[in-house]
């Protein structure tokens, strides 16, 4: 598909056409100011490997060599219907496409217009966990029956003062409780604060799957490691992140074991907190507590804007000042163009 200032669009079906686009896709994503780890190309490639979707349907929009929007999408089946929906689903918390700023308007006109183009693959669409900032909720492809909806929200920790320290913007009391913790801990000795190295990386990863799997399974839950593609997913796409500098897995050690760890993301000016577990035996030292506070603590000394804590509104996250950021869902029902445009907003 051609269109007017040189762009032209093709879709990707398989895994080799997409390795073939990985240095272009990185590029594209260094533009967008907005885009977070989930968009990586290393995150979806590692996602697309690992969970095989029967009907990637990745559209790439170029400028000459230079790929100015991406939309990754896939077609599955729900209910009897075809749902055309983004990539990255289980294990990534926004899902978006990327658009280059200087050709928003015509990549995304021609993400759409492509979309229309293969309207007899797909019944609905449902496009879920979109940020704010997404481009899709700003301009939605016209003459179809819209609906905006928030689909979940994100507790994040603005960096709203000029402080570089916990006691700027933590609450007191959870301040004096983290610091009571630490000194609790202290006085056994012997423990300490540890980043996963390429070396020490694969022990990490066990530790994380043990602890987070035994967190949840006190809830009598199997947490998300259960599911043996997304241990794959993260065998995988972990050392490629770590070789960033994108991927911290932090681990707090005490009498020679690793009694929590936590799976975080530093990107551009945010922490993402993806993850954590600890031993349910140690929990009298708030290992969760101590661990994520030295998380903050090295996202403020790299100027880092605010913590991401991602989906989950566990009353925790905001014991550390965080307030909901919302997502979104962008739907339709009909694959049908109609001859007059609806877009309807739901709280």
């Amino acid at each position: 598909m051609k269109a007017h200032a040189g762009l032209e669009t093709n879709v990707l079906r398989d895994l080799g056409s997409f390795d073939r686009i990985l240095p272009a896709w990185a590029e594209l994503w260094e533009r967008c100011v907005n885009a977070t780890p989930f968009q990586r190309p290393e995150w979806l490639r590692a996602w697309m490997a690992c969970f095989q979707p029967q009907q990637p349907f990745v559209i790439v929009v170029w400028l000459g060599s230079q790929i100015v929007g991406l939309a990754p999408l896939l077609i599955y089946r729900r209910d009897g219907q075809r749902v055309l929906a983004l990539m990255g689903g289980a294990v990534s918390d926004y899902l978006d496409v990327l658009v280059d700023p200087s050709f928003a308007d015509e990549a995304l006109a021609m993400i759409w217009g492509q979309i229309k183009k293969e309207g007899s693959n797909w019944d609905v669409i449902d496009l879920t966990d979109l940020p704010a900032t997404s481009a899709l909720l700003r301009r939605p492809a016209p003459r179809l029956p819209w609906v905006i909806e928030m689909h979940d929200a994100c507790p994040v920790l603005s960096f709203t003062t000029a402080g570089k320290t916990l006691s700027d913007i933590v609450p007191h009391r959870h301040l004096r409780n983290l610091r009571n913790a630490r000194n609790r801990l202290a006085r056994i000795g012997n423990s300490q604060i540890e980043i996963a190295s390429p070396e020490t990386l694969p022990a990490f990863l066990d530790a994380i799957v043990k602890l987070h799997s035994c967190r949840w399974a006190q809830d009598g839950l199997p947490g998300m490691f259960s599911d043996p593609a997304i241990r794959k997913f993260h065998r995988l796409v972990a050392p490629q992140l770590l070789e960033k500098g994108i991927l911290r897995l932090y681990g707090l050690r005490a009498e020679g074991q690793l009694i929590a760890a936590l799976y975080a993301l530093f990107e551009k000016e945010t922490a993402y907190y993806y993850l954590q577990g600890f031993d349910f035996g140690w929990r009298w030292f708030s290992p969760g507590t101590q661990i994520l506070g030295a998380v903050i603590e090295d996202a403020l000394r790299e100027g880092k804007k605010k913590i991401d804590f991602l989906r989950g509104r566990e009353s925790y996250k905001y014991l550390w000042g965080a307030f909901d950021e919302p997502t979104f869902r962008l739907s339709t029902r009909c694959a049908t163009p109609t001859h007059t445009e609806s877009t309807s907003v739901a709280a």
